[in-house]
């Protein structure tokens, strides 16, 4: 992993070219990974890629990939470049490129400013489905808690981990998604520059006007808040539970069209685990906010998601779940509620260490000093 990236003199500029959030990484996979960040004003702005090999930047094999739409350079604040044409488990570095847009009212002459190199990038590692770990960090439910989300996760940093996983409610509403970059992603900005930041949405980032507004933040493989990837020998199924209320609740004001939604990923749910990236993967582990269990006090959602995403589950083989939610850290047994898997809650003031090799899967659960607090070993089915 590259050093910390701190915020210089070059990277504050008047005129516009100031990076004001970011970069953070997404929807990484064997050949492929998808870079954002926020500009202060218009810009044209575009990332350097080069193979991380230890030669100096200016001396490497440097290609330049621009965001485009419908053939055409993007300008604007929020910038998204994906790229492609990449080899599995391969580290490689960018690094940010900016243009200020002057004034671009002329359509056949738009007027720049001075090009500016960013010291803000990173480096990257693909994915590699053949790798014989996989190891990543989970937290969840930190409501806007920005010094206990950055506690957690600055151990993070020195344990190269393939992914970082948020479970759902970092935040407590979207009322601004200003809001969501600065919960989500500023406190670990030197972590989300070189690891994957993996998102399974919560019942809060439902909430407030620009919730509409979140999902341009994570790319997905599917372009949902559900899907499949994986990494080494585990495979992973993502799911969002939606509201934890039904439709009807007056605090949704009429806008919840939740079992609509839930009963179209479940269709999409019973063909993605017969997928062979899933399928196939020796260890299977499923990820939802709330979670598929059932008891005499459970609310809505998780009643339905009990009973219509665990027969799916299950016979997919799927061997844990990892959920949030609750707010307290507890262990749900196969067989305790219709679950063929155990299913694993995080609390909202510890983070999750997951590690899969030799057909094991290896927890450990840490609060804010890095104190271990629970330790787990699962078998797969």
């Amino acid at each position: 992993m590259s050093a910390l990236i701190s915020l210089n003199a070059a990277d504050l500029h008047a005129d516009g070219t100031d990076i004001t959030a970011g970069p953070w990484l997404q929807n990484v996979t064997e050949t492929e990974f998808t870079v954002m960040w926020v500009t202060e004003g218009k810009c044209l702005s575009w990332i350097e890629i080069a193979p991380d090999d230890g030669t100096p930047f200016e001396a490497s094999e440097r290609q330049n990939v621009f965001q485009s739409m419908a053939g055409k350079r993007w300008t604007g604040t929020s910038h998204t470049v994906r790229v492609s044409g990449l080899q599995p488990g391969t580290s490689y570095r960018y690094r940010i490129l900016v243009r200020e847009v002057i004034d671009d009212s002329n359509p056949y002459g738009s007027i720049y400013g001075k090009e500016f190199t960013s010291s803000k990038g990173g480096t990257v590692t693909t994915m590699d489905y053949t790798a014989s770990s996989c190891s990543f960090s989970m937290v969840n439910d930190m409501h806007d808690r920005k010094d206990l989300y950055r506690n957690l996760t600055y151990p993070v940093l020195d344990a190269d981990p393939d992914f970082l996983l948020l479970n759902g409610d970092i935040v407590s509403y979207v009322t601004s998604i200003d809001t969501v970059i600065n919960h989500t992603f500023d406190p670990i900005r030197e972590l989300a520059a070189d690891v994957p930041v993996v998102f399974a949405r919560g019942n809060h980032e439902g909430r407030g006007a620009d919730s509409y507004k979140v999902a341009d933040l994570f790319k997905t493989p599917t372009g949902e808040f559900y899907y499949i990837f994986r990494q080494g020998p585990v495979a992973f199924v993502v799911l969002d539970g939606g509201e934890d209320k039904p439709d009807s609740n007056v605090a949704y004001s009429g806008l919840a069209d939740y079992d609509a939604y839930r009963e179209a990923e479940l269709e999409w749910l019973e063909d993605a685990v017969k997928d062979p990236l899933f399928a196939d993967a020796p260890v299977k582990v499923a990820v939802c906010h709330i979670p598929s269990l059932r008891f005499p006090d459970s609310w809505y959602s998780q009643i339905w998601i009990n009973e219509k995403f665990n027969p799916v589950l299950n016979s997919a083989g799927v061997d844990i779940m990892l959920s949030a939610h609750h707010h307290r850290h507890f262990l749900v047994e196969a067989g305790e509620c219709g679950n063929d898997f155990p299913i694993l809650v995080n609390s909202n003031m510890e983070r999750l260490d997951f590690v899969s090799t030799d057909g094991k899967i290896d927890i450990k659960v840490y609060n804010a000093d890095n104190e271990m607090t629970h330790s787990y070993t699962f078998l797969p089915r």
